[in-house]
């Protein structure tokens, strides 16, 4: 009976270490993706003063989702804002030349668009980056 029970527990523990590989391993899933551009006051027209930047999420299957934002301007500013798919803002600032931004942010998965709003003036004069990747924690 005892040999039973060995065999019954060594076949559970068996299944168990095999879901947890399977999940580890197999299930979940790996993203990424980016947007990046230049700002140049020479080609600005006021009609295209608000850019917009999207990014479609369509993996959820990871715990974080790391947003690495970056803006480095040679001259003038800008605004920016940052939605999620749902069209809540999850961060917005303004960048000037002397205070250029390097921001990461830590979210829940979301599939669906994601937009990055820009807006712009004459003088702005830089580039961005937007990217996304999957991660824990």
């Amino acid at each position: 009976m005892s040999k039973k029970l060995l065999l019954l527990f060594g076949s559970l523990t068996f299944i168990v270490l095999l879901g947890i590989l399977y999940y580890t391993f197999m299930y979940k899933e790996t993203f990424e993706s980016s947007a990046e551009g230049l700002f140049l006051p020479e080609q600005y027209e006021e009609k295209y003063r608000v850019f917009e930047a999207t990014i479609e999420v369509n993996k959820i299957k990871y715990e974080k989702l790391h947003i690495d934002h970056r803006i480095d301007l040679k001259g003038g500013s800008l605004a920016y804002e940052l939605y999620d798919p749902k069209g809540n803002i999850i961060d917005r600032g303004e960048v000037t030349a002397t205070q250029p931004l390097n921001k990461q942010l830590n979210m829940t998965p979301q599939k669906g668009v994601w937009r990055a709003k820009y807006y712009t003036n004459k003088d702005t004069d830089g580039k961005y980056i937007l990217i996304f990747k999957s991660g824990d924690k």
